[in-house]
């Protein structure tokens, strides 16, 4: 009985300072003035903006954007005063942030934390809410920030446990950040925000099943996320509350996506308005899982090493998380991008034979060149590499052998304006996209603090997209 008492004890006092934890975040995001911010932190953002409008750009021939788009041209009630980016079509701002959140994230190559790829949910929904009320773009850069940080300062230090029972980050914590974003542009004080927050706790979810299955339900998750956090600012504009507690409660939602009695949100306002959790999001140069990318590159480097040829056997170790995460080590059969992207061997073996893993390469199931070297990769989980730093040991078939490992980790991958823009080029390369339309979005998004609204960032976006659309064999003939 003691013992229950205790235990009962420490969840009441961890739910209590959990609060004030929360109140602290709500007041944040609710205050946040973008003016006020040091130069780099909004240059961060103004880079992930770029670089996830980019990534979409990128995504839209994916048939995934199409089937979104579709649903919604199916719903009778459609229409409205926000931009899809697929067609340029307005929709209501709820399915125009569904929308573009599954057409940010179909590509698997949207920004990457590690406790998920939050903007693919949380540009989308800020994006929408902007438009329909005619922010300001320091408003709409404003709320953005809000919408990172808070979703990150809630997952940073729950994820891993968040993901081990099956849930996938993305959608989980995207809510929260679009019902904040939604909140700061609707004009929500702290208490409504943190409402926001609480009520968002309802509507988080996603599962990482479509891994094993070979589906492609992840871009929809995100679009779904984007799209409930609006429906959660619009609930709490009309005076829903949620319980207090939501986060962490003794059935809060960290209780019931995590162990109960951990406080995982001891972190949540550590150094808030000093240090911006937002600002160590990564960008992908590869459409792969993120733990995937050094490998790529390290065979790539590795392969020029040796001459060429094929290898015998290739060790590859990384961090226990990562060699055992869902999908990682898949080695066949391939029959969809689920698969290729989350695939450790596929993915090194890309990295070997062409020196990188492009979008059409990891949808090339039968590649008999990639699918010979497949089964001489063995993923090694090593409790002494960090994360993000794979080491790679290939011996070729005469008997030489030759090491690379990872020795700056995601560090080397962090999002800046000189990463976003070198991304944006090669994606706009990649899908058509003139230099012209290119420049015009990088402009955009540059200037987006001192512009009256975001319509030349949308418009931007939807130029690029309508050329994207066209297919290459089209752009040679004109």
């Amino acid at each position: 009985m003691n013992e229950n008492r205790d235990h009962e004890a420490l969840l009441k006092g961890a739910a209590m300072s959990g609060i004030k934890d929360l109140d602290a975040l709500a007041e944040f995001a609710a205050g946040l003035d973008v003016n006020k911010l040091a130069a780099p932190v909004r240059q961060s953002a103004r880079a992930c903006l770029l670089y996830g409008l980019s990534v979409g750009i990128a995504t839209i021939r994916a048939a995934t954007a199409k089937a979104a788009a579709a649903s919604l041209d199916a719903d009778s009630v459609s229409g409205g005063s926000s931009s899809r980016f697929l067609d340029g079509k307005l929709a209501s701002r709820a399915g125009a942030a569904f929308a573009n959140g599954v057409l940010l994230s179909g590509r698997v190559q949207g920004d990457s934390h590690f406790c998920g790829h939050l903007g693919g949910v949380v540009i989308p929904a800020t994006l929408a809410v902007a438009q329909a009320t005619n922010a300001s773009g320091a408003k709409t850069l404003a709320a953005l920030i809000a919408a990172y940080e808070v979703s990150l300062r809630i997952g940073r230090d729950h994820g891993p446990d968040l993901s081990s029972r099956g849930f996938r980050t993305t959608p989980c914590y995207g809510v929260f950040g679009a019902s904040v974003s939604a909140g700061k542009l609707f004009g929500f004080d702290a208490l409504k925000t943190m409402n926001a927050i609480r009520l968002g706790v309802n509507f988080a979810g996603g599962l990482r099943e479509y891994v094993d299955a070979a589906t492609e339900e992840s871009p929809f998750q995100a679009g779904f996320a984007a799209r409930n956090g609006l429906h959660v600012a619009d609930l709490v504009a009309a005076g829903v509350t949620a319980a207090p507690s939501a986060l962490h409660g003794k059935n809060g939602f960290y209780a019931a996506f995590g162990e109960r009695g951990v406080d995982y949100g001891r972190r949540m306002s550590e150094g808030l308005g000093v240090e911006f959790e937002f600002t160590t999001v990564t960008f992908k140069q590869y459409p792969a899982c993120q733990w995937l990318r050094g490998l790529i590159r390290g065979m790539a480097i590795l392969c020029k090493e040796a001459g060429g040829g094929l290898p015998s056997d290739v060790e590859i170790r990384m961090n226990p998380f990562e060699a055992d995460f869902v999908g990682v080590r898949h080695a066949g059969p391939f029959t969809s991008p689920t698969h290729t992207t989350m695939s450790a061997p596929f993915t090194a073996a890309l990295g070997w034979i062409y020196g990188t893993a492009t979008y059409a390469g990891l949808r090339n199931y039968n590649d008999q060149k990639v699918l010979a070297l497949v089964p001489r990769i063995r993923i090694v989980s090593d409790s002494s590499r960090r994360r993000y730093e794979p080491w790679l040991r290939v011996t070729t078939e005469k008997g030489a052998s030759f090491e690379w490992q990872d020795s700056r980790g995601q560090g080397d991958y962090q999002i800046s304006w000189d990463s976003a823009m070198m991304m944006t080029k090669q994606l706009a390369a990649e899908v058509g996209v003139s230099d012209a339309n290119r420049d015009n979005l990088i402009r955009a998004v540059e200037g987006v603090e001192k512009a009256p609204d975001i319509s030349v960032v949308v418009g931007a976006v939807c130029a690029a997209t309508a050329q994207a659309r066209i297919e290459k064999s089209e752009l040679d003939r004109r």
